[in-house]
């Protein structure tokens, strides 16, 4: 698995931001980045139905009744949005939103099912595979139109993944890109806030809006420490980062954070409309009349973003005829009616007018969530002298969690690029031409191996005996490569171990993988670690057979995990792979 750095300096490099709520592309030629790295080009999506999204567009795409791809972002939502309003959508594949899957799954296969919008089901790597695949395409020929002679194979690409990922999320967005297109050779993950926080570190002083006094250039002078909350639609990243005399960067405090985004804000007015109509009236209108329900997730889309801390005016919905008619159904009276002696609320025609205490309670747990998150982090060790907030991501482009943050840390200096929403697929382009201005980084996790070890009596558990060759052995002892918290720089090979087969004729040495959020954990099944995968060695040429030796190296520094592997009497490299997909 091709890992943390490109094998060439290409002429371009390309980005792909996937996103929960909105993606994009952007890219720039080598020439231009040495001059100026702010010179970042991309694609202006028309989308009429979502005004103003620039470099963005909706992460919606549609399949045919046959699963043939058919559109991706606006266009996808248009589409379907016309077939609901025809009836005619109920055999269509429309999926938006689903990249939170990866975050939220144990367990991730290759042939793990996304269900659509109307229930309707599909290989996610197929889903993933395509949206990656359009953006890809839609990009390449956006470069053919822009610039001149720059082939497919002369193109270094970066795809963007949130920091708290789990390594099979990784893997799963990996192969999804290679199925995509887009060769794994000339491919690096960029890990979304260190992408963020390269593009902020790159910006004019006068691009920036902040609170406490401290110019951009000031607070990234060297030997300065930053916390980078990327909020975003699905998650919040959290990482600590310092720079470093020689103007790279090192991450000082592991990779963190939740899913807490922008979604939970639309997660709150749907339980806010849950309240008014209840549940029955709700299904019914989600499940029969498809095109108003998405008609209104739209329109508060649209909405929520006027929502301000200083807000005195209430906003306005427009409520579709038809859940009207389907709470009348099912409660024997009309919706006016139902909640006249409500005062926060009050109907005009067909609109629906909240007063603007009740909006932005549609805020309150995500930015609670998030503030009690910070707080448990500015009292580590490592954070606690930590006086800049550097706020990146969609999400952060809201009033109203912008001011939750300045209100909670008032001592501390906030920052936010102008295009706070853009942070991340800008700066995943420069992290493209330089992979190793984040050095060091600090590993998440103790990873390490299922090992047999010398039995310890009184020490060891007695059911995890085990007795070869006359010799007492210990199972499922853990077999510890790199420690959380450890500072690790990239490319650096990790403790390096010599493996041999069992058998004569064994052709490939497979080791599991375990992680575990313990400093230094002694056995695999305890209650903080997890099983992650297998390490897989081809061991193909078994001339020596039980006395082939294999030096295995991982390397944790990169955005994620690498390995090699040599024959340790000839130096000759072979093939090793991770593979955590189940």
């Amino acid at each position: 698995m091709a890992c943390g750095e490109t094998i060439s300096e290409s002429l371009l490099v390309a980005a792909i931001d996937f996103g929960t709520t909105f993606s994009g592309y952007a890219f720039a030629i080598r020439n231009d980045y040495k001059v100026d790295p702010t010179r970042v080009s991309g694609s202006h999506w028309h989308t009429g139905s979502q005004p103003g999204l620039s470099l963005k567009t909706p992460t919606c795409i549609l399949f045919n009744q046959n699963q043939v791809f058919e559109s991706f972002g606006g266009e996808a939502e248009d589409k379907y949005t016309e077939l609901a309003q025809e009836e005619e959508h109920m055999d269509w594949f429309f999926f938006k939103r689903f990249k939170m899957q990866l975050y939220d799954k144990k367990e991730i296969s290759r042939d793990f099912m996304l269900e659509g919008e109307n229930g309707c089901l599909m290989p996610a790597m197929r889903v993933f595979t395509e949206s990656i695949k359009f953006l890809r395409m839609h990009l390449e020929e956006h470069i053919r139109s822009k610039t001149d002679g720059i082939k497919p194979q002369e193109i270094d690409w970066v795809l963007t993944v949130p920091a708290i990922w789990s390594d099979p999320a990784k893997q799963f967005m990996r192969e999804a890109a290679n199925n995509g297109g887009i060769p794994n050779s000339r491919l690096i993950l960029a890990l979304e806030p260190e992408a963020a926080s390269i593009y902020c570190k790159n910006l004019p002083v006068d691009r920036t809006i902040s609170s406490g006094g401290r110019s951009t250039l000031d607070a990234f002078a060297a030997g300065t420490k930053y916390l980078i909350l990327d909020a975003g639609g699905g998650t919040i990243d959290i990482t600590v980062q310092e720079i470093k005399p020689d103007g790279n960067i090192k991450q000082i405090y592991m990779a963190n954070g939740g899913d807490w985004g922008g979604v939970k804000v639309d997660q709150a007015f749907d339980e806010f409309m849950l309240d008014i109509v209840g549940m029955e009236t709700m299904d019914k209108f989600r499940n029969e009349d498809k095109a108003e329900y998405l008609s209104l997730c739209r329109e508060f889309e649209v909405k929520k973003r006027g929502i301000r801390p200083d807000s005195t005016a209430k906003i306005t919905l427009r409520i579709p005829l038809i859940l009207s008619e389907k709470f009348q159904e099912v409660k024997g009276v009309s919706l006016k009616d139902s909640f006249k002696s409500n005062k926060s609320m009050s109907w005009i025609g067909d609109k629906l007018r909240v007063d603007p205490d009740t909006a932005k309670d549609f805020y309150s747990e995500t930015c609670r969530q998030i503030t009690h998150h910070l707080n448990g982090i500015f009292q580590e060790p490592a954070v606690v002298d930590t006086e800049i907030i550097l706020m990146v991501g969609g999400f952060s482009e809201s009033q109203m969690l912008q001011e939750a943050i300045k209100s909670a840390y008032q001592n501390k200096t906030v920052i936010i690029p102008e295009e706070a929403g853009l942070a991340v697929l800008k700066g995943a382009v420069q992290f493209g031409f330089n992979p190793k201005v984040i050095n060091p980084r600090i590993s998440r996790f103790t990873y390490g191996i299922s090992t047999n070890k010398r039995f310890r009596p009184h020490t060891d558990p007695e059911d995890k005996k085990q007795i070869v060759n006359d010799i007492m052995y210990c199972r499922d002892r853990f077999g510890k490569h790199v420690e959380r918290g450890q500072p690790i720089e990239v490319g650096e090979v990790n403790d390096q171990r010599t493996y041999n087969p069992l058998k004569g004729d064994q052709r490939r040495i497979r080791l599991p993988i375990y992680a575990s959020r313990a400093v230094d954990p002694e056995y695999i099944d305890e209650t903080e670690c997890s099983y992650l995968g297998d390490l897989e060695v081809d061991v193909s040429d078994i001339r020596g057979g039980c006395e082939r030796e294999v030096v295995v190296g991982m390397r944790f520094g990169g955005t994620d995990i690498a390995v090699e592997a040599v024959v340790k009497s000839t130096g000759e490299k072979v093939d090793a792979r991770f593979n955590f997909l189940r």
